[in-house]
């Protein structure tokens, strides 16, 4: 993943310990970020390697909820499901269309989508900066979508290139929502029982607003 760096930033490879142990992260949905990604990860890597898990990461998550709820719903038993099938489905059926939106939306808000190498600004101090620059609003849609570690900045969505505006940050959080209340309506759908559905995500609003 770190072979090939178009990095404008010139940072440093990470050590080997620390990418396994992001890899790991990854693999199994913990995520946790514990790097700044416009200090630490190039171009290259952000798209190339963590899109692809962030993809394979939140299908395989959405994959297993439909496994369980086949497996509550089947009489038999018998059957549970093509795992190839529903994560190839998955990704180019739910995650990959709605995420061309949100990152659509993004871009019209003013979240960065482009190569540029970084800006080196002087401040009122005197001191000089460097700012982050980026294909960011096409890696921030898969990552709120799956609820995946891992941001662009490492402030992630307080930083303003990724979340500019209050509609911005309003269709972010609403992202990070969607595939889990989705997922409850799916419930009642495939049970044949719309309100069984409706009462989980009741319960489930009353808790989240009860917070």
């Amino acid at each position: 993943m770190e072979l090939y760096r178009p990095e404008p930033a010139g940072v440093s490879f990470r050590a080997v310990e620390r990418d396994v142990q992001y890899d790991v992260v990854v693999y199994d949905h913990t995520n946790w970020q514990y790097y700044g990604g416009e200090t630490t990860m190039s171009y290259f890597s952000q798209m190339a390697g963590l899109t692809v898990q962030n993809f394979l990461s939140a299908g395989v998550g959405i994959v297993v909820a439909v496994a369980l709820v086949r497996g509550i719903i089947s009489r038999s038993g018998k059957s549970l499901g093509n795992f190839w099938h529903d994560i190839v489905r998955t990704v180019l059926y739910v995650l990959m269309p709605i995420s061309i939106v949100v990152a659509l939306v993004l871009v019209s808000q003013g979240v960065i989508a482009n190569f540029s190498s970084y800006v080196t600004v002087h401040g009122i101090t005197g001191l000089t900066q460097q700012i982050g620059m980026g294909p960011v609003a096409s890696q921030e849609a898969i990552k709120l979508l799956g609820t995946n570690g891992g941001g662009f900045f490492n402030v992630n969505s307080a930083h303003p290139f990724e979340n500019p505006t209050g509609f911005s940050n309003f269709v972010e959080m609403l992202t990070v929502l969607v595939i889990p209340a989705a997922l409850v309506f799916m419930y009642g759908k495939m049970a044949g029982n719309r309100r069984q559905g409706y009462a989980i995500y009741s319960t489930m609003m009353i808790m989240f607003l009860a917070r």
